[in-house]
């Protein structure tokens, strides 16, 4: 302890609390007081509050990761979990060896704006941030921050660049573009290719809800189906797939289809029903009623079928798409050109969050007030 007479006759008394816990610096006080006593007794009281207060513990950000990740698989599905680890891995990968006690704010608002210029959509960065939010929000009450700094954050705004990005991905397949992938599904000779196009864009099904249908799940006399699943596949050191609940509670549904769809099932029973006859269907295994399976009747992973499709879009002159996504809301456009309501349009695809509907609806009712104007122009011009 050390103190000292000020020039007004009290006292200045400064003494060392604890060390800070993280980074090992000195901490100290000073007080004051009309006498040497009173200073010292004020300087000690301050030390001993600064002692008793909550220190931080020296973790690594890999390690507080590991820790909350096996905290939160047992709390939600296992393809929640698998969105997180995607979401946190850049975030891991730079910032891993860190100490998560010595990021600042700016460290995660750097980083989310360095998401944001690889020019992945706001929805994935807001997934991002979530995701942080959760991990230290965990960290925050296991001591290892002082406070969840995610909180203080903000999901950066598009610059030119992602904004041209964005604008120039196509929202949907245009009816030449459909024509096209169909007969590029159908020569391609992939096991189930083109019944799965058809499926998708004819139901406007999520790939994990297509995948997971089984033929219990399908009435082909009333041409309705029942989504009540989703088929999941399991993390690498895992291995295998299983059938987890839909995305939403809203994605529990009932979805007609039309007679082309019917009739392509229908060949597809008979297949099944004759698999089943010379065992080639194993009636133990969970897969053996799966609609849609590989030359092993085991479940097909959804990104084999996204490579398949995307050999087809590039083998026809189909640009600016990728993936199976992109037949779901082809399937809405279909229903909006089609004039059905958007409360309908949500109920039948699943969507629990009006934006994401709305947001396709939007644009191609613009479209269509385009071509509407275009029409009526062309009309008039014969008068003029």
């Amino acid at each position: 302890m050390y103190c000292r007479t000020l020039k007004n006759g009290k006292w200045s008394c400064t003494m060392d609390a604890t060390p800070d816990s993280l980074t090992g610096k000195r901490r100290q006080v000073t007080r004051r007081g009309d006498t040497k006593k009173e200073a010292v007794r004020r300087a000690q009281l301050a030390a001993h509050e600064l002692s008793k207060e909550r220190q931080t513990t020296k973790r690594l950000v890999q390690d507080v990761y590991d820790e909350w990740l096996n905290v939160y698989r047992e709390t939600v599905k296992a393809s929640s979990v698998k969105v997180r680890m995607v979401a946190l891995r850049p975030f891991i990968v730079k910032h891993g060896n860190h100490l998560i006690g010595m990021l600042q704010i700016n460290d995660i608002q750097n980083f989310l704006v360095e998401r944001r210029d690889t020019d992945i959509s706001k929805n994935h960065i807001a997934g991002t941030r979530t995701a942080l939010n959760l991990m230290f929000e965990f960290a925050f009450k296991n001591g290892y921050v002082e406070k969840n700094i995610v909180k203080d954050t903000v999901i950066p705004k598009a610059n030119k660049k992602s904004l041209q990005m964005r604008n120039s991905k196509k929202k949907y397949l245009e009816k030449d573009e459909i024509r096209n992938f169909l007969v590029g599904v159908k020569s391609s000779g992939r096991r189930n290719a083109y019944s799965l196009a058809l499926t998708m864009l004819s139901t406007g099904l999520r790939v994990g809800e297509v995948l997971a249908l089984t033929w219990n799940d399908i009435d082909l006399d009333k041409h309705m189906l029942v989504v009540n699943k989703t088929l999941f596949e399991k993390s690498a050191d895992e291995g295998g797939f299983e059938f987890v609940p839909p995305k939403t509670e809203d994605s529990n549904r009932t979805v007609s289809f039309n007679k082309d769809l019917a009739e392509e099932l229908k060949k597809m029973k008979v297949q099944y029903n004759k698999e089943k006859l010379i065992g080639l269907r194993d009636p133990k295994s969970e897969w053996c009623d799966l609609v849609f399976t590989g030359r092993s009747e085991q479940p097909v992973r959804a990104v084999t079928i996204g490579a398949v499709f995307n050999k087809i879009y590039k083998a026809y002159g189909i640009k600016d798409v990728s993936g199976t996504h992109i037949l779901r809301h082809t399937h809405i456009t279909m229903l909006v050109e089609a004039g059905v309501d958007l409360p309908v349009i949500m109920e039948r695809v699943g969507h629990s969050n009006i934006n994401i509907t709305l947001d396709i609806y939007t644009h191609v009712t613009k479209k269509m007030q385009q071509n509407s104007d275009d029409k009526i122009n062309d009309y008039f011009r014969q008068f003029i």
